[in-house]
């Protein structure tokens, strides 16, 4: 029987050994953002690794950064992802214990006897015994299948953090780069409400024009140094928040971005399209699905074990002094009179519907994100080109209309000015508006492919 037993223990162990290594299990979430961004997401496990992947980031950041290179610089260098990974290593922690096979259980005791005949008996006996938990070996398969389930589940979970990390930069990207040209702008309408008021001045001065007429420009004047301060305010946040993503604040400050926002493309992706295959490709859908996975194999394993969640056996040898030893097997084996897992077994399908329940709610809102983003992005998409088509055009033609002899310090003409600088202004947020929606798309359909161009 001992031999039997050993022998069930050691095909048992052999089978559980086959789990995958930490690289392996990084490497494989690694893929799977691979597959979404284009760009591979380096694990700083040890000081070498850490270095290594520093090394590489201050190399993408000589020069100016472009979308992917930010992307690439944040998967190298952000700490919110290193906490994902090492979450993941966490669940893989969790498979190897569930394909550990119990330890045997050693019992050593010592007897006197008593009594009236104790006379007639040895004077003390020893018994030395070795239990196996039987229930534990049987069911490393199930423990071993509902780990691994749910191992896959942390990668999908994991590369979804990844990939909403890398939508994160995209979209402070974009926001950094409107906040560029915002400001480049609101210099220029700076420049030209300074140039206009001196003339006003002028004009005031020689009694052509009256001094509440200067009073009141002078106001418009503060207007546009008080936007261009703001702009300079939304740049510096801005940028903060984009070294923030992508973890290297501190590291060094000279860094820029590459690029203005590029400009309105062609054709909109399919939306219609994207949602059909969005349910296949979104990362956290696989990670639901896979939950729902675990908590069948629960629960069917539940049922499996319910009449017998105890059986330990064993051998014990009784040595008695100075007489004869007793050698047998021996067996504990639970009676499940009252607790019959009645609790566990509610418990089990009652985690299995909640987990249907938020597959389905996952599905759903994942539906709502992508027709949400995709009416943003047509929204945004007519909105700019009324500005090119319409407003940018018929603002020219006004400032043009006025004529060369038109003194540039007449009020009307520097509004006007103003206002097409203001058009310009607003149409270059309206293009950010646009990728950002385009980019939330694309995230919430599991599908970059809609991110080209940017």
């Amino acid at each position: 029987m001992v031999r039997g037993l050993l022998g069930c223990v050691a095909i048992l162990t052999t089978a559980a050994c086959s789990f995958p290594t930490a690289r392996e299990n990084v490497e494989a979430a690694a893929g799977l953002v691979v597959q979404q961004t284009g760009n591979a997401l380096a694990w700083r496990r040890d000081p070498a690794a850490n270095q290594a992947a520093r090394v590489h980031a201050e190399a993408l950041l000589v020069g100016g950064l472009t979308v992917q290179e930010s992307i690439a610089v944040a998967f190298l260098a952000s700490p919110e992802l290193q906490l994902a990974l090492e979450e993941l290593e966490i669940s893989r922690a969790e498979l190897v214990a569930a394909v550990t096979p119990p330890n045997p259980v050693a019992i050593i005791g010592t007897r006197k006897p008593g009594g009236d005949l104790a006379a007639f008996y040895p004077d003390r006996s020893v018994s030395v015994g070795v239990l196996q938990n039987v229930i534990g070996l049987l069911n490393i398969p199930d423990r071993k299948a509902i780990a691994q389930l749910d191992l896959q589940r942390v990668r999908f979970t994991t590369a979804q953090r990844a990939t909403e990390h890398a939508a994160k930069v995209v979209s402070v990207w974009l926001e950094y780069s409107a906040a560029l040209q915002v400001h480049g702008l609101r210099e220029r309408s700076l420049a030209t409400a300074r140039a206009a008021f001196d003339t006003l001045v002028v004009l005031a001065a020689n009694g052509q024009i009256s001094e509440l007429d200067v009073a009141v420009e002078r106001n418009s004047l503060f207007a546009v140094e008080g936007a261009l301060i703001r702009s300079e305010l939304d740049v510096a946040s801005l940028r903060a928040s984009l070294s923030q993503v992508l973890g290297i604040a501190g590291w060094r400050d000279d860094w820029r971005i590459e690029g203005r926002l590029p400009a309105l493309p062609a054709s909109d992706p399919d939306a219609a399209a994207m949602e059909a295959g969005a349910l296949q490709r979104r990362l956290d859908l696989q990670a639901a699905a896979r939950a729902v996975d675990s908590r069948l194999r629960v629960l069917a394993t539940q049922r499996r074990f319910r009449w017998l969640n105890q059986l330990e056996l064993g051998v014990f040898r009784d040595r008695a002094i100075g007489g004869t030893d007793f050698t047998g097997p021996n067996a504990v084996v639970e009676l499940p009179i009252f607790d019959q897992r009645q609790a566990l077994l509610l418990d089990a399908d009652a985690q299995l519907r909640t987990a249907r329940r938020q597959l389905e709610v996952a599905e759903l809102n994942a539906r709502n994100q992508i027709r949400t983003h995709a009416a943003q992005m047509l929204a945004t998409r007519r909105l700019l080109q009324q500005y090119e088509r319409d407003i940018q055009p018929n603002q020219r033609q006004i400032v043009a209309g006025l004529g060369t002899s038109a003194d540039p310090g007449e009020p009307q003409r520097l509004r006007l000015r103003l206002s097409t600088l203001a058009a310009e202004e607003d149409a270059s947020g309206l293009l950010r508006d646009y990728w950002r929606a385009r980019s939330e798309l694309a995230l919430a359909a599991g599908d970059w492919s809609a991110l080209s161009g940017l």
